[in-house]
């Protein structure tokens, strides 16, 4: 007869989850470039008006050399109007009364939903910036009418992104005297550029040594003569639930110059302004507002989160886009 060893292995211990590990994927707030890529101005009102002066008007050379006791020449600028509105955006998720009473330790739902909600405001805001600011024929590059994008190959041996960026700040600054001074690009652009030849031997002198990746972008940044770099490293999934899992980089293979101040006020150029309602009632200064109520006749708890926004490409002539990076 076996030697039988009781009790077994089993009978002595019931698998219950840890309580000190758990997998949960959340993208750090890194990922997420829209809130610092461009100038945000907190707005009281969903909807309004701001002024723009024509651009034309202060650029002609008109002053004349006066003749004793005539007038001096003289001039004007015509000046108008441009809306922005932004929408509201609004997620939720509920935990209902009999969930939290039935948790285990490690499962924090209160906690969990509120990560849940954030993020999906994160992603909404950086895909609503993509879609505004990315999309083909928004920019002039430099011509003074809406174009349909350069198409480079940084991936070709033969390219020089250095020549091609230079190309683009001196087209804007040509048509605009503001020097394009941040970049925003792409997780699949931006692995192309770094890998180029020419930014390789400008950086390391030819080498291979690893350099951190925020010392790398400060190091591109400061061989084009921008003041920052912003990767678009967020993903989201394309599937809808119950399909198989679809992931793609929000930003694609594409770059954008353009020019932008930290913060705007009047008469300041941008590029580009994020217009932040934060009029609505509980809004932070970024137009966002994280809700828990109660649901009595679901027994539950509602965490919600809102966002009121706008991205509002405020003027084509300071951006040039290229609209694929990665092949011609």
């Amino acid at each position: 007869m076996p030697e039988v060893s009781n009790p077994t292995a089993g009978d002595v211990h019931v698998n219950r989850p840890l309580t000190n590990f758990s997998q949960k994927f959340l993208q750090g707030a890194a990922a997420f470039v829209a809130l610092t890529a461009w100038p945000n101005l907190p707005v009281a009102k969903q909807s309004d008006l701001y002024y723009v002066f024509d651009r034309a008007d202060f650029y002609r050379d008109e002053a004349e050399e006066r003749a004793d006791g005539a007038e001096s020449a003289g001039g004007g600028f015509n000046l108008s109007t441009d809306p922005y509105f932004c929408r509201v955006y609004a997620f939720h998720k509920d935990v209902t009364d009999r969930q939290r009473a039935n948790q285990d330790t490690p499962v924090q739902l209160d906690q969990s939903a509120t990560q849940y909600v954030t993020h999906k405001m994160l992603i909404r805001r950086e895909r609503v910036m993509a879609s505004r600011l990315f999309a083909a024929s928004l920019w002039q590059n430099g011509t003074g009418s809406a174009t349909s994008g350069e198409n480079v190959d940084w991936s070709d041996a033969s390219s020089d992104p250095i020549a091609d960026v230079r190309t683009g700040i001196r087209a804007v600054h040509q048509l605009t005297g503001y020097r394009p001074n941040k970049m925003l690009i792409g997780r699949q652009a931006y692995d192309t550029l770094v890998d180029n030849d020419e930014i390789l031997a400008r950086i390391t002198g030819g080498a291979t040594t690893a350099v951190p990746a925020q010392v790398m972008r400060t190091l591109i940044a400061s061989l084009f003569e921008l003041d920052a770099i912003f990767v678009m490293d967020s993903v989201y999934n394309t599937a809808v639930e119950g399909a198989t899992e679809s992931n793609s980089f929000i930003g694609g293979d594409q770059a954008l110059l353009y020019y932008a101040p930290d913060t705007v006020g009047l008469e300041e150029p941008t590029a580009a302004v994020q217009f932040s309602w934060t009029g609505l009632l509980g809004n932070t200064e970024a137009g966002i507002r994280i809700k828990r109520f109660r649901m009595e006749p679901n027994e539950a708890d509602r965490i919600e989160g809102q966002m009121s926004m706008d991205f509002k490409l405020t003027s084509a002539a300071l951006g040039y886009l290229f609209v694929t990076v990665s092949a011609a």
